[in-house]
């Protein structure tokens, strides 16, 4: 099914999901009985993606080790007042079996799940973890030479070179050819069962990144070691079984291009994210980086590892926030909850959320923003930055389409700001051109030989964070 290069994804996390809408019905609810509206919903805000988090099976172990670490239970108790041990039902990161849980009703309600969400033109995306399982995955049992042993002989927990063990996991022995056999197997696994894969943590397998990471393991045996890069490899196996499979790399450290060149459709713009929240002044920068770069990166303001973007920005600067990540190139992710404000972060490892109210105004601005989205200038059209004659705050650019350009303007500041950007688009010289806001409904003539002209261009005046979205009304 052929979908959009700049399309939207939406995550949810399964078990949330299932709970919310099991109360709703007044029985327990498997994937496949998912309502229609939940669905029609999804479909109808326009959504390419559906990312289901934690569908996998989980071990035995992990969910003791969930409720037993204390930084984690004091996290329970601000995001879920009154949780019980029943509420945590393991980190969906630690993989005991790459087959969908039974309780959310087995794989076979899954495929019912996906076909549906076919029907509605969404793709489902799946996780796949590759440099960890859970402590009690079969392959421990059964292969134990994929893994890492610490100096006493255990299996070594899975980890991340700048933060603690991840206590619930086993970590595998990335170096190995028989591991990474066995990890694009999964793989492929994975793949039968859905359009797409986030890929947990992808950088961490990369060969330089695990020789450093495990720089104090002994030399392997002769004959042992693998010939390359996992991903190339894995990505390579999977297209040949599935061609338009979708991968998206979560990734840091500023390793998203070296992703990218291995094969990945999309690789997270955690730079973005913190340049939006911390960093006002460097964003025109980033987004001057090259246009493979651009259209290869997911844009987000959420996802499950990062606070409620509603907990950290007044509602102007995260509707200027919103406007400039979700309207430049690439896979725009939006996470569950996102939509209706919510300010308390649900933790991965509980099976319920804290009950909150809907905040109106972030509501009806997103759903005027999934309309934007929709349009076929920001879905296939062409992207360009423009050079706004104002201050450095002031920024814009445009898409450019058969059935109309868009143009976006973002007062990126705390400071109201006025400007003019000049319009390098066909059709408008020598015309009276009518503008619209998207956002407000404002419309305004200009004289379209002065719109193109760089030195005078579009008239602007925004408030602090302000923004506008510019579309030609037909004459």
């Amino acid at each position: 099914m052929a979908r959009p290069e700049h399309g939207t994804l939406y995550q949810i996390f399964a078990r949330i999901w299932l709970d919310e809408l099991s109360r709703a019905a007044g029985r327990r609810l498997t994937l496949a009985e998912v309502p229609d509206a939940e669905l029609d919903a999804l479909a109808a805000r326009g959504f390419d993606w559906l990312y289901l988090l934690g569908v996998w099976t989980l071990g035995r172990e992990g969910p003791p080790i969930s409720r037993s670490l204390p930084e984690l239970r004091r996290g329970y108790d601000e995001m879920l007042p009154g949780w019980s041990e029943a509420d945590v039902v393991g980190s969906p990161f630690a993989v005991a079996r790459y087959a969908v849980e039974p309780s959310l009703g087995g794989d076979a309600a899954l495929a019912s799940l996906r076909g549906r969400l076919a029907q509605r033109g969404i793709g489902l995306v799946l996780d796949f973890v590759p440099n960890h399982t859970a402590r009690d995955h079969d392959w421990v049992r059964e292969r134990p030479e994929l893994y890492v042993r610490d100096a006493s002989g255990a299996v070594a927990c899975g980890r991340d070179p700048f933060f603690p063990p991840w206590t619930d996991t086993a970590q595998l022995d990335l170096r190995r050819e028989a591991t990474q056999a066995a990890l694009v197997e999964a793989l492929c696994a994975v793949a039968a069962r859905a359009d797409g894969a986030r890929c947990d943590m992808a950088m961490l397998v990369l060969a330089d990144v695990f020789a450093r990471t495990w720089a104090a393991l002994p030399e392997l045996e002769p004959g042992a070691a693998a010939g390359g890069e996992l991903w190339a490899r894995a990505l390579d196996a999977v297209r040949a079984r599935h061609p338009d499979f979708l991968f998206i790399a979560e990734a840091y450290w500023d390793l998203e291009w070296r992703l990218q060149l291995l094969g990945f459709d999309y690789t997270y713009d955690k730079r973005l994210y913190d340049r939006l929240l911390h960093a006002p002044a460097e964003v025109r920068g980033h987004l001057a980086a090259s246009a493979d770069y651009q259209r290869r990166s997911v844009r987000f303001l959420e996802n499950h590892d990062e606070p409620r973007i509603a907990s950290l920005l007044d509602f102007e600067r995260q509707r200027a926030a919103a406007v400039l990540a979700f309207t430049v190139p690439g896979l725009r992710f939006l996470h569950d909850g996102e939509l209706d404000g919510r300010r308390v972060r649900s933790s991965v490892h509980l099976a319920r959320r804290k009950v909150e109210p809907v905040d109106a105004a972030r509501r009806a601005f997103y759903a005027q923003l999934l309309e934007v989205l929709r349009l076929p200038a920001l879905r296939t059209g062409r992207f360009a930055t423009l050079a706004p004659a104002g201050p450095d705050s002031l920024l814009a650019h445009r898409w450019d389409h058969p059935e109309g350009a868009v143009v976006v303007v973002v007062a990126f500041g705390p400071e109201a700001v006025g400007g003019r950007v000049a319009l390098d688009l066909p059709g408008l010289a020598g015309r009276r051109v009518a503008v619209r806001d998207r956002l407000t409904g404002a419309v305004a003539v200009h004289d379209g030989a002065a719109l193109v002209d760089p030195a005078r261009g579009l008239p602007v005046e925004l408030p602090a964070w302000g923004v506008a979205v510019l579309e030609r009304v037909p004459s």
